[in-house]
């Protein structure tokens, strides 16, 4: 062939691939665009449905009564209910938390893991129009105490498991002792211990002052009209009133209450809204956590509106995932990134030599690095992976569906149809200094400016009354808070957006990606962590001088999200300025992570610095004066972050710095090695 043959075809070639590509993404454009008026037309019909003031959540499992009573909807450890029963079992929990005093917009604190407990009490509290707000069950002492203030809790509805913990957190153990009164939790008047038959009975509990006992085997027995939800008894929730309040990170480091309203939340639940919601009845198998804001409206509504089932487990657990998937013949899962990378690095199971035999067809969530991508798929086989991109915040989402190799690793896909301002008008990514994190402003126009393809900036979202509204954030501060996620006047005067917080990029082909955390906060193991909140734990240490906390990105290693380390100097200084560490130093490492799991104000244990760097002053600059030494930990000069950002755990040849890290959770510090930081870099390393 000859030299001009083949250049010939090699552009025939080109020519084809670019036709292709343009082809399906304008496909995908189209396919984008009906997906958005098929949402507003669900939306729409609600409305004529029910109304203004007719937006309860508890529509999700009620929009099907009648007609698929006796299909499977939930299931949990062998145990399963029946679509006629589930309803029936939370109208019987809905009574008795009426009588306990549970009223319309009253805020009930749920302090309950995966269970049957929270299934009941999550939907009986919708079907009565109070407000759920789900805590995370990782955190202790003063963190729950903060969770029920901020949101202005009345009840707290927890379970045996966590019980002891609650016990703790309220001094309960002592029989003189009343929760009531407590100064950090003004309304808190209710304490209520719920049994489905998932734990072991603590009779001890039934004497408790202020906590009642409540066991659904007692409650009274089921009729089909408690089962129902006529007209007549509605709870009056308009569409911007809250439907529940999440708890997330912010930058002043304890959790903030979010407000979800009741219409995002209820038009979340259009089957059209994600695909493979609806292509063949889903059995969801659900092992995330319940208080995350994933696990209860990403698959669990669209999967209730299609008389699915939604299978929950009580835990992720590495080794038992895909015996219970197949126990359970799941056909689809739920996952954050963190899920599927711990699968994919796990051995082999000797009960299941073929690991592709297990009827899931369907992997849908958030966080997936490419590199676990591909082996999610060569090694367990599953051939469609939908995944999305939102927040807590966010008024919309994106996605990419994906069923090959164009695509891995995106969370979006926009043609040129979707990046026209006609057809999409709700998600965009503007111009951003990155170092300061300040978005930039066009200096004729004053307005904000969108990247362009290749250009790494901030996600935003519009908000867009009266449909929409602000996910505000609760309590004091709150409103500041708000605030700071608000940028106005972006494109057009008067106009209101979110702030996600999220540095992200689009192609060239218009597919989006995730990029990096911005701001004061980081995404580890599926949850938000301020780097505030552990500034300020450490800092208590007496050995400890000063932190400075960051975020190092795991991603480029083929990780998912982020893992956050503590650049710390000790007082005394002696440790801060040798070349070896003293015996200070290395009695702090030691004992250092149990110590901010078990202090008076512990962090989750999430939230620990993943890495610790020691940061060792230039003697020449100490006797020079110079304060740069000093510096670099200011808590103030926060382009320092930056630096020490860039190097994550790679130190530099030249430095004196060290570093160690947390090899396995539990076990404490210790020297990060030259063979641990190759294993790190090539992904081989087990986080």
């Amino acid at each position: 062939m000859s030299l001009a043959t083949t250049a010939a075809a090699a552009a025939v070639s080109t020519a084809l691939g670019l036709y292709l590509n343009a082809r399906y993404s304008i496909g995908s454009d189209i396919a984008q665009i009906r997906g958005a008026r098929r949402i507003q037309k669900y939306a729409q019909r609600l409305y004529e449905e029910h109304g203004e003031d007719d937006w309860s959540f508890y529509h999700v499992l009620h929009c099907t009564y009648g007609s698929n009573d006796d299909q499977e909807a939930f299931v949990f450890e062998g145990r399963s209910w029946t679509y006629g029963r589930f309803r029936e079992d939370i109208g019987r929990c809905a009574e008795a938390l009426k009588r306990l005093g549970v009223r319309n917009r009253m805020v009930v604190g749920l302090f309950i893991n995966n269970s049957p407990e929270f299934m009941f009490t999550w939907w009986a509290l919708y079907k009565i129009g109070a407000i759920p707000a789900p805590i995370n069950t990782s955190i202790t002492g003063a963190h729950i105490k903060h969770c029920l203030m901020v949101s202005e809790a009345e009840m707290l509805i927890t379970t045996f498991e966590l019980s002891s913990t609650i016990a703790k957190t309220f001094d309960l153990n002592d029989g003189t002792k009343d929760f009531r009164g407590d100064p950090l939790c003004p309304r808190l008047g209710h304490m209520l211990l719920y049994d489905y038959d998932t734990y072991p009975f603590l009779s001890q509990w039934s004497t408790k002052k202020g906590v009642t006992l409540l066991q659904h085997s007692k409650l009274p027995p089921a009729t089909r009209e408690i089962g129902d939800f006529p007209k007549s008894s509605r709870p009056k929730v308009l569409h911007t009133d809250a439907s529940q309040y999440l708890f997330t990170s912010g930058t002043t480091g304890l959790p903030k209450a979010l407000i979800w309203p009741a219409g995002y939340s209820l038009t979340g639940s259009c089957p059209n809204r994600y695909p493979g919601m609806n292509a063949r009845r889903r059995r969801f198998y659900i092992c995330l956590p319940m208080f995350h804001g994933t696990a209860t409206f990403a698959a669990l509504p669209a999967t209730f509106t299609t008389s699915g089932t939604v299978i929950l487990a009580r835990r992720f657990s590495r080794r038992e995932f895909w015996a219970d998937v197949r126990r359970s013949k799941a056909n689809a899962i739920l996952y954050i990134g963190e899920m599927l990378r711990y699968l994919v690095q796990s051995p082999p199971d000797p009960q299941f030599p073929d690991e592709k035999d297990h009827g899931v067809d369907l992997a849908f969530g958030l966080g997936l690095a490419p590199t676990v991508w591909r082996a999610v798929r060569e090694r367990f086989g599953i051939p469609w992976i939908v995944e999305y991109y939102s927040a807590s915040e966010a008024t919309t989402s994106i996605l990419v569906s994906n069923k090959n190799d164009l695509g891995v690793g995106k969370v979006g896909r926009w043609g040129p149809l979707m990046r026209s301002n006609f057809f999409q008008d709700k998600f965009y990514i503007v111009r951003t200094d990155l170092e300061i994190g300040e978005i930039l402003r066009d200096p004729k126009t004053g307005f904000c400016m969108r990247t362009r393809p290749g250009e790494v900036g901030e996600s935003i979202c519009r908000i867009a009354p009266p449909v929409q509204r602000r996910h505000d954030y609760l309590g004091e501060g709150g409103q500041e808070a708000t605030q700071k996620k608000v940028i106005k006047n972006v494109f057009a005067r008067g106009d209101e957006f979110f702030r996600l917080g999220d540095a992200m990029v689009i192609d060239e082909d218009g597919f989006v990606s995730f990029h990096d955390r911005l701001g004061d906060t980081y995404r580890a193991k599926g949850h938000n962590t301020s780097t505030t909140e552990v500034e300020g734990c450490l800092s208590r240490h007496p050995s400890i001088a000063s932190v400075n906390v960051y975020a190092i990105p795991m991603n480029r290693y083929g990780y998912d999200g982020q893992l956050g380390c503590a650049a710390i100097t000790f007082t005394g200084g002696g440790s801060s300025t040798s070349d070896k560490p003293d015996v200070q130093e290395l009695d702090t490492i030691k004992e250092l992570e149990k110590w901010a799991t078990t202090d008076a104000n512990a962090l989750p244990g999430y939230a620990v610095p993943r890495f610790l760097r020691v940061l060792v002053s230039d003697r020449k600059e100490i006797n020079s004066g110079n304060d740069i030494g000093a510096d670099r930990v200011s808590l103030i000069m926060k382009k320092l972050k930056t630096g020490l950002r860039s190097e994550g755990f790679v130190l530099p040849a030249d430095g004196r710095d060290r570093i160690y890290w947390i090899e396995k959770e539990g076990s404490g510090y210790v020297p990060l090695t030259t063979e641990v930081v190759q294993a790190l870099l090539a992904g081989k390393a087990r986080l």
